[in-house]
């Protein structure tokens, strides 16, 4: 791996990671229920964005079956979080 590509990932791990405190920090303080699970949802795809860049780093496909399963996750969860705020119940 090339020095600069190297710069460039863990320049944008960095970043993600800055987006994750603050997704946190959204998570703890937010307003409301809303917030929190929009900020839940934001923080699954940034840690699914930052196994990315560490496989990418490391160069392996290792835990590139974690995200497969970590994605699921999420979106089964933010869909059961939507459907509760909906309508106050999960199941009909």
């Amino acid at each position: 791996m090339s020095p600069w590509f190297a710069w460039v990932t863990q320049s944008c791990l960095l970043g993600l990671f800055g987006a994750a405190l603050l997704c946190l920090y959204r998570i703890l303080v937010g307003p409301g229920a809303a917030d929190r699970a929009v900020a839940f949802d934001t923080l699954s795809a940034i840690v699914i964005g930052m196994i990315c860049l560490l496989c990418i780093l490391w160069e392996s496909s290792l835990y590139f079956d974690a995200v497969w399963i970590l994605t699921l996750v999420g979106f089964l969860g933010s869909a059961a979080v939507a459907r509760y705020l909906a309508r106050g119940r999960l199941f009909p």
